[in-house]
């Protein structure tokens, strides 16, 4: 009887080195959703750039389709002076002239140029 009490002392508790394995899995798991919480944070904040970008380039193509066919011209403009109250965004407008036709492309340049929505579109004059 002494020794089933002994070998039932014996194995009544948790081990320090259990303890310290399960704390290292529970650590590892945690920094792997941690980790995916900043790329989550990361691809918010890109898409809600890509977002307002999308808006202003259908701003400027509805303003390319108010302009008269001679107002339409090549622009550059830099960050702050594009739209003043979105200084983190700047626009570019490509004109390609062959005869009465005119090639547009509009370009909303963001994170020092390093992402931008661009669209494209051809005006003639009647």
């Amino acid at each position: 009887m002494k020794t089933a009490k002994r070998t039932w002392k014996l194995q009544a508790g948790v081990s320090l080195l259990e303890v310290l394995v399960t704390v290292m899995i529970v650590t590892g798991g945690l920094m792997v959703v941690m980790s995916s919480f900043v790329g989550i944070a990361k691809s918010n904040r890109y898409v809600t750039k890509m977002e307002l970008a999308n808006t202003l380039l259908r701003l400027e193509m509805e303003n390319i389709r108010n302009a008269s066919y001679a107002d339409i011209i090549s622009t550059e403009a830099a960050y702050g002076e594009s739209y003043s109250d979105q200084p983190d965004f700047r626009r570019d407008i490509v004109v390609e002239e062959v005869g009465n036709i005119k090639r547009v492309t509009v370009m909303i340049l963001f994170d020092n140029d390093y992402h931008r929505a661009e669209a494209a579109t051809i005006v003639t004059q009647l």
